[in-house]
């Protein structure tokens, strides 16, 4: 499927796919809206306005957005004083590859300064594990499959696959022991 069909398939599935993540994570509360993944990362779905301050009380200084279909609440991460790095990628696909490597040098940037990032996209399933799981490939020294496993016992419903990614794969491919 070609990148154009990706994108109208992703418009149309958008808001019933977001009402089933709300459903699952927000009503029947039988997903986490986030999850820690280490001290200074968490990966979980679509931040609200209202979700601002308690991410701010929580830590987070500093935000990863994957949406394409969602800017995020700029002007309460500005009134909290978190950075957002916005890398637009279309549901359902993965990040270009310099997306990736962007993000997980603003990840590191923060995380190394103390900082906690949010990661995510929609509903932090694979756009934002995909990020998250190269963030900890070179900066934990993890492999795909140790990150992948860490990924999921921290939050269960992260997409069982991310290591086959194209990305992943291209990204394993920067890295000094590749």
């Amino acid at each position: 499927m070609n990148h154009a069909l990706k994108r109208m398939y992703a418009r149309t599935v958008f808001y019933p796919t977001l009402a089933w993540n709300v459903t699952l994570g927000r009503i029947l509360k039988v997903r986490n809206w986030w999850d820690s993944i280490d001290d200074n990362v968490i990966v979980g779905a679509r931040p609200s306005a209202r979700d601002v301050a308690v991410m701010h009380a929580a830590g987070v200084r500093a935000v990863v957005n994957t949406c394409e279909e969602y800017a995020g609440p700029t002007k309460q991460y500005s009134e909290h004083g978190i950075a957002q790095l916005h890398i637009p990628t279309t549901d359902f696909t993965h990040p270009k590859l310099q997306d990736v490597i962007d993000a997980v040098e603003f990840v590191q940037q923060h995380a190394s300064a103390g900082e906690t990032v949010y990661i995510h996209c929609k509903a932090g399933r694979a756009r934002s594990a995909t990020v998250a799981l190269c963030w900890l490939m070179k900066y934990r020294s993890m492999t795909a499959m140790e990150a992948q496993a860490l990924l999921l016992k921290c939050r269960p419903h992260v997409n069982p696959r991310l290591p086959e990614r194209p990305v992943v794969k291209e990204f394993a491919e920067t890295l000094p022991n590749a």
